[in-house]
């Protein structure tokens, strides 16, 4: 005998003509649902290209590693930001920093720019966008990971073609993995996470 199962809850069951995505997500996650929707409007003026709402998910991220994430593709009909459910007991103001985050990938996508950590794109838009997110100005530049330095050359011999030492480019410390989870990582150690939501989880 054939029996039908449901699948997990998405927005679509609770999606009418006059349901926005706010009030879908409110419905499916409660206050954690409203104040992702909230973060986006309250920092949508950081992102003139952003549309008036998207999608806006929360539940376990890919690999349960990140705690935001930007998705787009044909099936998604645009793009979809993730939340991970944890987050919320970390407090409000680290919601906002992962939304902030998640948005600027999302405003890159829709301008057509690479939307990856490690391109020209990410890094003029977090030096552009810092002192209003953070509060001051960020002096990043892509690619400082690396510097020329002059090593003795394996192949010279005296008397030979080979010069007596060469160039190369070595990594150097940087601050590329923490401009990689900006704004967060340029908060400072004792940085209040605000209040705490609970957020349901299925």
């Amino acid at each position: 005998m054939f029996t039908s199962t449901c699948s997990q809850y998405s927005y679509t069951d609770y999606m009418r003509e006059d349901t926005t995505y706010r009030s879908a997500a409110e419905k499916l996650w409660g206050k954690a649902g409203a104040y992702v929707h909230d973060s986006y409007d309250q920092h949508r003026h950081l992102f003139p290209n952003l549309p008036d709402q998207l999608p806006i998910v929360i539940g376990i991220t890919a690999y349960g590693r990140c705690i935001g994430l930007t998705r787009t593709n044909e099936a998604l009909d645009g793009p979809r930001i993730t939340i991970a459910s944890n987050l919320f007991s970390r407090g409000t103001r680290h919601v906002d920093d992962v939304m902030v985050h998640e948005m600027l990938h999302t405003s890159l996508i829709l301008a057509g720019k690479p939307s990856d950590h490690d391109t020209e794109a990410w890094y003029a838009a977090i030096r552009e966008l810092s002192p209003h997110v953070l509060g001051h100005r960020l002096d990043v530049k892509r690619g400082s990971d690396r510097k020329s330095v002059r090593l003795p050359n394996p192949n010279y011999v005296p008397g030979g073609d080979e010069p007596r030492t060469i160039v190369r480019k070595e990594r150097v410390a940087s601050n590329h993995e923490k401009v990689s989870r900006w704004p967060n990582s340029f908060r400072p150690d004792d940085y209040d996470g605000g209040p705490t939501i609970l957020c349901p989880t299925y």
